[in-house]
């Protein structure tokens, strides 16, 4: 009988039903999530810059904040599924990683499957293939993934069902963002992309910019140094500011001093209420907000300030929808 429910529950956590898609700026109905554990021993005074964390975590209250935002997100109708769950071949893998947590960078997920990232770092080497199993057994597709050549490719945004927005950051390489480019304009009409200055404050896309609304957004101007847009047709430099003005989308600029404490790496609810850092922003921005009628799910770090992270980064958003 024990064997017969083990096998009910793995068909349970396999079954490939889940809806999924992240384009539209819908209410959040699934994510994905790694709580840490025993892989956070791994870190100490000697090695913690390897392992790409601010500082040694203390692993108690670490592990308790990172459920505490778990709970956040399940008490407003998220629904949660613990990467671990979905993993059986590369199970051995997790203990030997302990920035999987950090699960937003290895993957996006659109209507028509996941795009993989390649990590850049020795200290995250194969966290997308124990990601690509996880989807894989929940039964999420992959529409784009590197299979092949030398080069590194951590994280886009996807801005609607037409547009992708791809930051050339530390964190990548610009031979594996024009292979991507290539390969992703068969799903989607184009391609923002966006030169910044090659430094971890930057390490990711949601480190300058970030959707709050349809029409509003977060974003740190100054670091973006290069702006194009790609169609299959045609690549034309454009004013970044300006061409989302044109697609009816404000930009709310952020201070040197908020991009350092990650004001545009946030997680949004539903259009117009997000997940956030009650320490990300300054009081002028928190009062513009205030004014477009923006409300901010506040939420306190501390022991979570050791991985240098924000609750986008331990969030694998799966399902978004409008209704």
């Amino acid at each position: 009988m024990g064997c017969e429910i083990d096998e009910l529950k793995r068909a349970e956590k396999t079954r490939p039903d889940i809806i999924y898609g992240c384009e539209e700026l819908g209410r959040l109905k699934s994510v994905m999530m790694h709580t840490p554990g025993e892989e956070l021993s791994l870190l100490n005074e000697s090695n913690y810059k390897y392992w790409l964390y601010d500082k040694v975590p203390e692993i108690s209250g670490y592990i308790k904040e990172h459920r505490s935002y778990q709970e956040l997100l399940e008490s407003s109708g998220v629904r949660i599924y613990e990467l671990e769950d979905y993993v059986d071949e590369n199970i051995d893998l997790i203990t030997k990683m302990p920035n999987l947590t950090f699960l937003h960078d290895t993957a996006a997920i659109s209507r028509k499957g996941a795009i993989l990232s390649r990590m850049r770092p020795p200290a995250r080497e194969k966290e997308e293939v124990v990601v690509k199993e996880a989807l894989n057994n929940l039964g999420i597709p992959i529409l784009s993934e590197f299979n092949g050549g030398q080069g590194f490719f951590e994280g886009c945004l996807l801005l609607s069902k037409e547009t992708v927005f791809v930051a050339d950051t530390e964190r990548h390489t610009y031979p594996f963002i024009k292979e991507f480019i290539s390969n992703v304009l068969k799903d989607f009409s184009e391609v923002i992309y966006v030169r910044v200055p090659k430094a971890r404050r930057y390490m990711h896309p949601d480190t300058v910019f970030n959707r709050i609304r349809e029409d509003l957004s977060l974003a740190y101007l100054p670091a973006f140094k290069e702006s194009c847009l790609f169609t299959e047709d045609s690549i034309e430099k454009i004013d970044f500011k300006a061409f989302m003005h044109e697609k009816r989308m404000e930009i709310i600029s952020v201070s040197d001093s908020e991009q350092r404490r990650l004001a545009c790496s946030f997680v949004p609810l539903e259009s117009g209420t997000i997940f956030h850092y009650d320490t990300a922003l300054d009081h002028k921005t928190r009062k513009n907000l205030e004014n477009e009628g923006i409300e901010i799910i506040s939420f306190h770090p501390d022991a979570l300030l050791a991985g240098g992270g924000s609750l986008r980064c331990h969030t694998l958003r799966l399902c978004r929808r409008k209704n």
